[in-house]
């Protein structure tokens, strides 16, 4: 969304619509945003879904998703599409159970020459299902074709349906499959890179110094209801959290202190959510 000089809000990004197999017909939510190789365009790498299955276009449950590029060339004010870059390993059927399937809610930062992004991955027929990571290298813009996913130690698995080995993050050891919407920044208070995500018991931080090896994750924001048992139409839950410091110029880069948004879900019947955000600082415990 942009506001017009009268404050009215227009929007700027959408789903292409309809009843289509499009990969982003009917979902297209946005996540990170960095400047391209010229150092003028701007990219957006975001959260794509397809809610037709068959014949029959599902109300949004079930869904399957994607991630998909697109590029402004005028600060942001309007963007083109590149493209589809990453897509689940397991291919979307005529068919499926209620929930996600495939490859979603992606959180990218650059290190090394490279753009490294984070996703949670659903291959209910490989029954794999866990937080991943790709790369492409910042000369390429992140352009289709270029991203390879990490698959036992090596990026080498195509982004664009190869297999991937789910990352090794330890949340609450007794729901280990209850982890999602993982947000990547690098933060220079620890010296290290933080994952904000979503857990059993709430919102975590995880730490690294290599995005690849993490430590087990502390919750900085208890859940109002065990995670992996809620109703998000019935049940309080906290969800989408970014945290950001406002002092920083990118929201890739944190500092000690800061705030911690996050979307609120109401207990209405419905999946409305509103977002929320708190102060938060981090303490050193030695």
């Amino acid at each position: 969304m942009c506001l017009s000089a009268s404050g009215v809000p227009s929007q700027i990004f959408s789903p292409i619509g309809g009843t289509n197999t499009a990969f982003d017909a009917n979902y297209a939510g946005s996540g990170s945003v960095f400047q391209a190789a010229n150092g003028k365009d701007l990219l957006m790498i975001y959260h794509a879904e397809n809610h037709l299955f068959g014949t029959t276009l599902s109300n949004g449950n079930p869904f399957y998703m994607s991630v998909g590029l697109a590029r402004s060339t005028d600060g942001g004010i309007t963007w083109q599409r590149e493209g589809q870059i990453l897509s689940g390993h397991d291919p979307k059927l005529a068919t499926q159970q209620s929930g996600g399937a495939g490859i979603g809610t992606p959180s990218a930062i650059e290190y090394n020459n490279y753009i490294y992004l984070f996703f949670r991955e659903i291959d209910p027929q490989s029954n794999v299902e866990g937080i991943g990571i790709a790369r492409a290298p910042v000369s390429g813009d992140g352009m289709p074709g270029t991203w390879q996913k990490l698959l036992n130690g090596k990026f080498n698995s195509s982004g664009l349906g190869g297999d991937f080995s789910p990352l090794s993050i330890i949340l609450d050891p007794n729901s280990p499959n209850d982890h999602r919407q993982p947000f990547v920044s690098y933060n220079i208070y620890l010296q290290a890179f933080v994952l904000t995500i979503v857990g059993n018991g709430g919102i975590y931080f995880a730490t690294s110094k290599d995005l690849l090896t993490w430590s087990p994750g502390k919750v900085v924001l208890p859940a109002p209801a065990p995670d992996a048992s809620i109703n998000i139409a019935t049940s309080p839950y906290n969800w989408y959290p970014t945290f950001v410091s406002l002092n920083q110029s990118s929201e890739t880069v944190t500092d000690q202190t800061g705030y911690l948004y996050y979307a609120k879900g109401a207990t209405d019947g419905t999946a409305k959510h509103a977002m929320y955000r708190r102060p938060l600082t981090i303490t050193l415990i030695k």
